[in-house]
Parts: structure tokens; C-alpha cells; sequence
């Protein structure tokens, strides 16, 4: 394997090297990696999965926390010219089964749970080749034969698969191309003003795409350096006073008000840039934030499918600006507005293929427009200022877009439970929450509806409130 045939990860790094080998580029809980440090512990592990035959064109699925192996690892896999495809492991393997059923996973890597030892059941058509431990590691990578009718379903020049989910819960894979993920990283680097003496930190995992986008791509296309930890909380991963130049966080907008809360209950101050990559948060919200951190928050666009839309300063009167290449224009008129249609430089890849009107699918009868889902407010000149919601049952929970109706539907898998519906709530602060309302059979509380939750949905779309209705009335026809 030759440097020229890597993907665009390991071309980064290798092109910062000369010019900021030595330099401190990745923080992380327990180590502090120079970029050479880096491209010599992923040369190591990429010597060490091609030993296990895995090569250019296989998908390596990666399901761990914010640890500096997942960045090594993605750099490896990206010199081999294989296909990283990040899993997460906060729906325990259930996630990484799931994704095994639609794409041709040829090596798994993951950090075991506990005392967990025996391999995992991979569905029908795969053969578990070898499993083993990473040298000098905790992770375990599993060795796999796909099942022969997955193999062509992988687009040749894909670098990074993503999965994202539908209005109405479907789950669908988005492939990237090498030069798409350049686009979003430069795109991300030029916004937030990532340079040599900037700090970028993040709390939330590089799983969800609008934390790797804006931080993981950000940081490999330029200069800064990453602190990162598999720890959510923001407090964990902030650089020292005096120790940078800049500091750029990039994080949930409750994390950013709890430390912004902290620090001014303690009468002090901190400079910061505070980047929350979700559109919908409305300006007021962000005025605490203004006030500790010295600037207001900039807020992110994004869209899994396409990556960054566009950015905004969060101020009253201030608009969008579309990033380079991307065109935002209103489309259908809502009750929050009309819909953000968007057009950009790199092409929507998925499969299944979206159907027309979904988030990332096409516009009926305009060439190369496609939904968004958002909701915005345009001006007379069709700038785009806030953005109050979308138009769809898709909501932002913890950084990854979700579906009001995949929560319905497991929850209409409890045994008592006929009807169920969830709602997205905002509380004082403007972060989202879910509230499931139900019905159910019987008179008695469900004293396992809590366990139930948790057992049936990824932590971060539990219903934090839930309210039992009171029984349909009679119809008329059974008096």
C-alpha cells in the first residue's frame, strides 16, 4: 500500500507533518499525541489489520467512545484505502448488527462490555474468520466474510459511510466520497477559524456527524489542536488557562450553560468561541453564553446527509451564511415558516435511494435541490435568519437526529401499551426533551415502563417525562 492510494484522513495528516510534525495535536484522557505521533501509531495498526487481510475497498466498522484509538484507527484504516464506517455504541450491539444486515462489514472493532468474552452472532451469510485483541489494546477486532449479495452495494470511491434516520424511523446509510469529506473539513476549518494556535475541544461522541464533521474534519484540515474525552462533560476536555491561544468548543448547548453557569456562580470569566452544531435554538438562548465567554455562540446548519449548510453568529438580526458551494432558499410555507431547500457541490449518495420530499431527498422537478426539513425564516432578499423547527418528525436529541416515530413504535411493543405518542418539549433553557404521552390497558400503573424504555431505546431517546391518558370515551354506537 503506497501513500498516494490512502484516502483523505491519512493525506491530511501526512501533508501536515512536514510543516507541524512536532507539534501537540491530540489531547485525550490519558495521552497528548504530536501529528508524527499520530501517523506512527496508525502506520503501526495499519500494518497490523493488513496482516489480517483486511484491505483497500473493505468497510471497518468502529464502535467505541472518544478515545485517541478511534482517531488512530480511522487514519489506518484510511492509509490501507478501506472504508471507516464509525457505529454507536450507546444502543449496545444492536447498532453494529443492524448496520452488518445492510453493508458489507469485513472487519469489526470495539471496545467489549464488562466481563463479555463470547463472539458476537453476526447475521446470516457472514463468517467470523478471526478474533482477536488489538496488540497493546482493550479493543477486539472481529474478522468477517460478508454474505456475497452485500458486496456491490458500496459506491467504488467511498471513503466514510454514516447512517442517519427517516421521519418515519428508517434507517439509511449516506456513503462519502474523499472529496466530499475535504469539502466539509475545510469548510468546517475556514468557519471556525481553526488555526495553528487554536484549541478545539469536544465533549460529545464523534459518532454523531455533526460533532465528526465540525470537530473530527475540522481539526485534520487544518492546524489546531484536539482535546477530546470519552467523558460527557465539557469540564473534562478544557484546556488549562494560559495554554492556548484560542479556544474553540464545540458542544450540546446544555453542557456550554451548565459551564457557563458554573463559572459565572464562581465570578469568573473564559474566553471561548461556543459552536452548537443545531440550528434550532433560538437566539435568547444564548445570551448567558455571550455573557461568560466573552462572544456570542455561532450556531452550525447541518444536515447528515450533505454536512454543513451553514453558519451563524447568534445574534439578533444576523443570517446564515451557506457554506462555499451551497445555495439555502425557502421553499412550502409552514406554521415556523417556509421549508430550507438546499443545493450543494457534492451529490446525496444513500441507500435505500430517498424518496422526494424526505430530509437529503430531491425536490420534484428541480434538478439537483433537495429537502432539508427545517423550518427558517427568510428576508425579502431570501437570506436565511433563524431557524424555530422543522417540518417533519425528526428532532435533535444529544447531538444525533432522531424520530419521534421510531419511539412510538417501540414503545407500542410494551405489552399494555395501545397507543403512544412522543412530542419534542423544549425546557427554560431551550434544550430538547421527549414527553410520551400513552394509553394502556388495564387500571394498574405499568411499573416497567422506565425499564422498559431503557431496554427497548438508545439513552438518548428516552422520554425524559411520560403522562398515562385517561381511556377513549365510549363511542355513541355502545350506548
Amino acid at each position: 500500500m503506497t501513500a498516494s492510494d490512502a484516502g483523505q484522513f491519512y493525506r491530511w495528516l501526512e501533508e501536515a507533518v512536514p510543516r507541524a510534525g512536532s507539534q501537540r495535536s491530540l489531547d485525550s484522557q490519558d495521552t497528548t499525541l504530536s501529528r508524527r505521533g499520530l501517523i506512527i501509531r496508525a502506520d503501526k495498526r495499519a500494518r497490523e489489520l493488513a496482516g489480517l487481510k483486511v484491505g483497500a475497498g473493505d468497510v471497518v466498522a468502529l464502535s467505541m467512545g472518544n478515545v485517541a484509538e478511534f482517531v488512530i484507527l480511522l487514519l489506518a484504516v484510511s492509509k490501507l484505502g478501506a472504508i471507516a464506517m464509525p457505529v454507536d455504541p450507546a444502543n449496545g450491539d444492536r447498532s453494529l448488527l443492524a448496520a452488518a444486515r445492510r453493508i458489507p462489514i469485513r472487519a469489526v472493532l470495539r471496545r467489549p462490555r464488562g466481563l463479555e468474552n463470547s463472539p458476537l452472532e453476526y447475521p446470516e451469510g457472514y463468517t467470523l474468520h478471526s478474533r482477536r485483541k488489538l496488540s497493546g489494546s482493550l479493543l477486539e477486532v472481529d474478522v468477517l466474510e460478508p454474505p456475497t449479495d452485500l458486496r456491490e452495494v458500496v459506491p467504488g470511491d467511498t471513503e466514510f459511510i454514516l447512517e442517519a434516520v427517516s421521519p418515519n424511523g428508517a434507517v439509511h446509510d449516506i456513503f462519502r466520497s474523499g472529496a466530499h469529506l475535504r469539502w466539509i473539513g475545510e469548510t468546517a476549518a475556514a468557519r471556525l477559524e481553526l488555526g495553528a494556535g487554536t484549541h478545539l475541544a469536544c465533549s460529545q461522541a464523534f459518532t454523531s456527524p455533526r460533532f465528526f464533521d465540525a470537530v473530527v474534519l475540522g481539526w485534520l484540515a487544518s492546524e489546531a489542536r484536539l482535546a477530546m474525552a470519552d467523558n460527557p462533560t465539557l469540564e473534562s476536555v478544557l484546556p488549562p488557562l494560559g495554554t492556548y491561544e484560542r479556544l474553540v468548543v464545540v458542544d450540546l448547548l446544555y453542557s456550554l450553560q451548565r459551564t457557563a453557569r458554573a463559572l459565572k456562580a464562581a465570578g469568573a470569566e473564559r474566553e471561548l468561541l461556543a459552536v452548537i452544531p443545531q440550528a434550532t435554538i433560538a437566539t435568547s438562548h444564548g445570551k448567558l453564553l455571550k455573557q461568560v465567554f466573552g462572544a456570542p455562540p455561532v450556531q452550525l446548519l447541518c444536515l447528515e446527509e450533505i454536512g454543513i449548510l451553514g453558519t451563524r453568529v447568534m445574534a439578533r438580526g444576523e443570517r446564515f451564511e451557506p457554506s462555499p458551494g451551497v445555495e439555502l432558499r425557502p421553499g412550502k410555507a409552514s406554521d415556523g415558516g417556509h421549508e430550507v431547500l438546499a443545493r450543494s457541490p457534492h451529490p446525496v449518495r444513500t441507500r435505500p435511494l430517498l424518496a422526494a420530499g424526505e430530509p437529503g431527498g430531491p425536490v420534484a422537478g428541480e434538478t439537483a435541490w433537495i429537502h432539508t426539513g427545517y423550518a427558517g425564516h427568510f428576508n425579502s432578499v431570501g437570506s436565511l435568519g433563524e431557524v424555530p423547527g422543522r417540518t417533519d418528525s425528526l428532532v435533535n436529541l444529544e447531538g444525533r437526529r432522531a424520530s419521534l416515530r421510531s419511539i412510538e413504535a417501540a414503545m407500542r411493543k410494551h405489552r399494555r401499551i395501545t397507543e403512544a405518542e412522543a412530542e419534542v418539549e423544549y425546557d427554560v433553557d431551550g434544550n430538547p426533551f421527549v414527553h410520551l404521552r400513552y394509553r394502556a390497558t388495564g387500571s394498574t400503573a405499568l411499573d416497567d415502563l422506565e425499564e422498559f424504555m431503557v431496554a427497548e431505546l438508545p439513552p438518548y431517546l428516552v422520554p425524559r417525562q411520560h403522562t398515562r391518558l385517561d381511556p377513549p370515551p365510549p363511542d355513541a354506537d355502545d350506548d
